[in-house]
């Protein structure tokens, strides 16, 4: 017999758990490969996603690739693991490497421009000339049509990305990679393979797109010709409402027919599963210039999904909902997210388990982790980092995350979502509010359609968005209910807007009919079909109208779909929260009630009421149990009362016509407490080795003359815009005091040593390496009896080499993103890593920045350690750059008698990614989220009791970025590490310095100092 869900839970198969991207970003070797996959497996990671990136060494898609990709699936099979493709060398997905568009023009991007007369920029590529009359403007025709017109409408040609309007275009991309690699592993691992990843397909970016067979697509689907229309898009006139409607509509199914609908089909005959995600999700404006519509594109992946960047979570829940919404109306079981691209080095287990719950509970339920590099050489360790990998000291943690994704995914998979109110996806007034390139006009419905989802969600009022191309396609009335797919909306919501489809309107008027419950909020949607219908003024007219706040629409769409869920604080009153999210799902008989605070504030004991009768039960996402729960029965259905803690969530299970429940909760008001704090000196036992990042260096050229110190990442750019090959020697430095001069352990860290000639203070040092360190590709050099006191210099001979291939890629990647996605460089300079038991002292003073950045000016000394340590902040006490774990110990006395329980807690979350507790030699947990406290009844004794902590950082100290303007950045790309903001710093004005010679940290250690706290007595006694 099959197991139960429940009877799962405490081992979640492959098919539920993590699916990370396995970045193949350097040389390929079978030994590695291997040892990586082993290390995922042991982590509880379920598949990978083998995806080429830039840094990579084996040539794409040649015999060396695919007998790399051959034995990955081997290895998976073995290990019962879920191997996946990716479809690209880099991204966006379509370019195959470069070959499609190698095709010719019939095969490349394009985007409309236009001119007003005199022409300057030729006739090739002219669409068409108009002349400007008092009726607007008039096609020209005739061969002087250029000389006489004020007007000229051409297209541009990106060569280096395809038309992903043309079916022909994409099926070449198709043969290309989805065929070869049938062709390769379709008989012997056909069905090993899961499927594969297509990664940010587009029409354009913030431009209108031209495909040379829009043209004939627009006439047959809109029944008039396109040329006459054109200017229209790009200027007010008579019927440009019409126009842009048409225009998007026909762009939208062309990319999503061409594009997704090919792809989605070739993988579903083969028993394969088309996943990914388009670009450009997350607001109307980029929207439409990017797809058009991004829930039709999800309609033909098996398993649709979204991006979610950075270290924080969306003000409005969009992005996720727009996917979750598509999975459930079109009947799609999971539905992925690909997260914490660009979110630091120092993004947290804790940081991971909020922003992956927190678009969970809005309809994701699969994880892609972004990413996990092969290597971290060169450029590869600021590929819009972190790597979520093997080189993090809290690796052998990560599988606390891994197995508790494993059960939230399979719980929240298998479940039946329930909502009942539906909220129209406005993507049709954004397509005829788009003048041109100028996206402002479409900014009001964009934010009116961000906070009416934000008050739905505030108000615990579970709904999905309705996309009017799904609608088209799987929409229908029955029994007053409103249709999409497999779901059916006793309220459907019409936000403000201009534009609404024709079937869109037609079912809204079945729907009122039948009497489904209409809301509606001015401005109306007049313009059906983008011509403007008195009819329509009508329907909305008759709609509900609530004032504009969250309590009136709570209040109207309570009367018809009231919310499963309510939420009470200590003293009864409701809570509405932007923090607190609710998902409600029927699961085997019982119902499952996914309640996630995805904030950092905490909420204390509240309440919960559920308006179904039953018992109560935790499921307990860490370990796999059900535990049962103290719960009341109400009215209407059964009450709780639970702590929410910052970033806490609960998965809570309630089984109908179950026992009785108790008479009250328990009243521990009267307990006697006392509070132990160990805010004392803790003794230094142990650490791992200590780190000082040299980032700086001296640079001479040839026989030219010595540089003055600058940043080894500043040179990389000085000599890669040399354009040629050079010797080169560079100089870093460092002091060290006394007492860790001679013959103590010193490694110096780099990336392929061998390649350069090494002296350390003026003698030659063997460059044979003595094993790795954090990275394979950082090498270890013994400097064993090389330190001086004072200081000592490191002096590397080498030669930066540019081959003209190159060369090539480099003029590439300056004209689009795709080449630079895929860049290999011949040299790359690095900072070199000093290593040993040591600390690293300034005489500079460290101050507090915001994000719990820490900044120094420098420079840093190495010292020895210190035999005692304050804990708030082992950063300022000789840790820097230190990447590891460190061990703290101090002993406490236990004097006070009559106690009967007691627990650890950290008042707020520790400045580590992991927390390690021991007490008289017995490991008690490892704490990564809240709850930050734990029952240590068991672990106590009278007299003297050894507390050991273990606190464990990430490699952000010793990586970066250490410069940046800003700190500690929550959003981290390529360019974060250099002079100049990029795309992930567009809140910098454009050409701002951002790097500063100052040094920025974080904290590690612990924010607050913990405390013991005894139990037992009473307060009358």
């Amino acid at each position: 017999m099959e197991e139960t869900v429940w009877e799962r839970l405490n081992r979640p198969p492959a098919r539920y758990r993590t699916v990370p991207l396995w970045s193949w970003n350097d040389k390929l070797e079978a030994a590695e490969l291997t040892r990586q996959i082993e290390e995922m497996h042991a982590a509880g990671i379920g598949g990978f996603f083998m995806h080429a990136r830039g840094g990579l060494k084996t040539l794409y898609m040649s015999d060396a690739w695919m007998e790399a990709i051959g034995l990955c699936i081997e290895k998976a099979r073995e290990l019962g693991m879920e191997p996946w493709l990716y479809d690209e060398n880099g991204w966006p997905s379509g370019f195959g490497d470069g070959k499609v568009p190698a095709l010719g023009p019939a095969y490349q991007q394009k985007r409309l421009a236009y001119e007003f007369a005199p022409f300057r920029n030729g006739t090739a590529q002219t669409i068409a000339y108009y002349e400007i009359t008092e009726q607007g403007y008039k096609l020209s025709s005739g061969d002087d049509a250029d000389q006489r017109s004020d007007l000229r409408v051409y297209y541009e040609v990106n060569p280096f990305y395809i038309d992903t309007l043309s079916k022909m275009a994409v099926g070449a991309f198709i043969d290309e990679v989805y065929e070869a690699y049938w062709t390769r592993f379709g008989e012997s691992f056909g069905s090993a393979i899961k499927g594969v990843f297509t990664d940010e397909p587009q029409f354009a970016r913030r431009e209108l797109p031209w495909s040379f067979e829009l043209e004939a697509a627009f006439e047959e689907r809109c029944g008039y010709r396109l040329r006459a229309a054109l200017p229209a898009l790009f200027f007010q006139t008579d019927g440009s409402r019409k126009a842009r409607y048409d225009y998007w509509r026909c762009v939208t199914a062309m990319f999503t027919e061409a594009y997704a609908k090919q792809i989605g089909e070739w993988c579903g005959r083969r028993g394969w599963s088309a996943t990914g995600h388009v670009v450009d999700e997350q607001t109307l404006m980029n929207q439409v210039s990017s797809v058009g519509d991004p829930l039709a594109f999800y309609e033909y992946l098996q398993i649709p999904g979204c991006d979610w960047l950075g270290r924080f979570v969306g003000e409005d829940p969009i992005v996720p909902k727009q996917v979750g919404s598509a999975a459930r109306q079109l009947g799609k079981k999971l539905a992925i997210t690909e997260s914490f691209g660009c979110s630091g080095w120092n993004v947290s287990l804790r940081d991971l388990k909020r922003i992956g719950e927190w678009q969970f509970v809005h309809g994701i339920n699969l994880m892609c982790q972004h990413l996990q590099s092969y290597s971290l050489k060169g450029l590869r360790k600021r590929d819009y980092p972190p790597s979520l990998f093997y080189q993090q000291p809290w690796w052998e943690d990560y599988r606390l995350f891994n197995d508790y994704f494993a059960r939230l995914t399979m719980l929240l998979s298998e479940g039946v979502r329930q909502a009942e109110v539906l909220l129209l996806h406005p993507i049709r007034t954004a397509w005829v509010e788009q003048t041109g390139r100028d996206a402002s006009g479409i900014r009001p419905y964009h934010d009116a359609f961000a906070q009416l989802t934000r008050w739905l969600c505030q108000s615990l009022i579970e709904h999905d968005y309705g996309s009017e191309s799904l609608i088209e396609r799987h929409g229908d009335v029955r029994d007053g209910r409103f249709i999409v797919g497999q779901a059916a909306y006793r309220v459907v919501i019409v936000p403000p807007g201009v534009a609404i489809g024709e079937m869109t309107f037609e079912l809204l008027q079945r729907f009122v009919s039948q009497g489904g419950c209409l809301i509606a909020f001015s401005p109306y949607p007049l313009w059906v079909g983008g011509v403007y219908d008195a009819a329509s003024e009508r329907l909305f007219a008759a709609a509900v109208q609530p004032g504009w706040s969250r309590e009136a629409l709570a209040a109207r769409v309570a009367e018809a779909a009231p919310p499963f869920v309510a939420l009470a604080d200590g003293s009864g009153s409701p809570i509405a929260s932007d923090e607190i999210n609710v998902q409600t799902l029927e699961l085997d008989g019982a119902m499952i009630y996914y309640v996630v605070n995805s904030g950092d504030r905490d909420f204390g004991e509240i309440d919960f009421y559920f308006n179904r009768k039953g018992s109560v039960s935790r499921i307990d996402l860490e370990s796999g149990e059900i535990v049962p729960l103290i719960w009341t029965e109400t009215e209407d259905g059964a009450r709780i009362r639970l702590k929410l803690y910052p970033a806490q969530s609960y998965v809570l299970q309630l089984v109908p016509g179950a026992s009785e429940p108790p008479l009250k909760f328990p009243d521990v008001a009267d307990v006697r407490s006392v509070a132990l704090p160990l805010d004392r000196a803790w003794r230094l036992v142990a650490s791992d080795l200590n780190s000082l990042t040299l980032d700086t260096c001296r640079i001479r050229i040839a026989d030219g003359d010595w540089s003055e110190r600058r940043p080894i990442i500043l040179i990389q750019d000085q000599l890669l815009r040399m354009r040629r090959t050079v010797p080169i020697a560079l100089e870093f430095e460092f002091y060290a005091t006394p007492d860790v001069a001679g013959d103590r352990e010193f490694y110096l860290a780099m990336e392929d040593p061998a390649s350069s000639v090494i002296r350390v203070n003026g003698q030659p040092v063997e460059s044979t390496e003595c094993g790795w360190w954090m990275d394979t590709s950082f090498k270890k050099v013994d400097i064993r009896g090389q330190i001086c006191q004072g200081r000592n210099t490191i002096l590397l001979e080498t030669e930066f080499r540019l081959s003209p291939s190159t060369l090539e890629a480099l003029e590439r990647a300056e004209r689009f993103e795709s080449e630079g996605n895929k860049l290999t460089l011949d040299t790359e300079l690095e900072s070199v890593y000093l290593l040993g038991a040591f600390a690293v002292s300034s005489e500079a003073p460290f101050t507090d920045g915001e994000r719990r950045a820490v900044f120094n000016e420098g420079p840093f000394k190495i010292a020895a350690l210190p035999d005692l340590v304050m804990a708030d902040d082992l950063v300022r006490q000789g840790f820097p750059f230190f990447a590891g774990n460190a061990r703290l110990e101090q002993t406490v006395r236990i004097d006070q008698a009559g106690w009967s329980s007691a627990s650890w807690q950290f008042p707020s979350a520790p400045d580590a990614i992991v927390s390690r507790l021991w007490i008289n030699g017995r490991e008690v947990r490892a704490f990564v989220w809240e709850p930050y406290e734990a029952d240590i009844t068991d672990y106590l004794r009278m007299g003297d009791n050894r507390i050991e902590l273990e606190l464990t950082s990430s490699c952000r100290n010793t990586l970066g970025p250490h410069h940046h303007l800003k700190g500690e950045v929550y959003k981290v790309g390529p360019d974060s590490f250099k002079d100049k903001p990029g795309w992930t710093d567009r809140d910098i004005e454009p050409g701002t310095n951002i790097y500063l010679d100052r040094y920025a940290f974080v904290r590690f250690g612990l924010s607050e100092a913990p405390r013991i706290v005894l139990r037992g007595g009473s307060n009358e006694a």
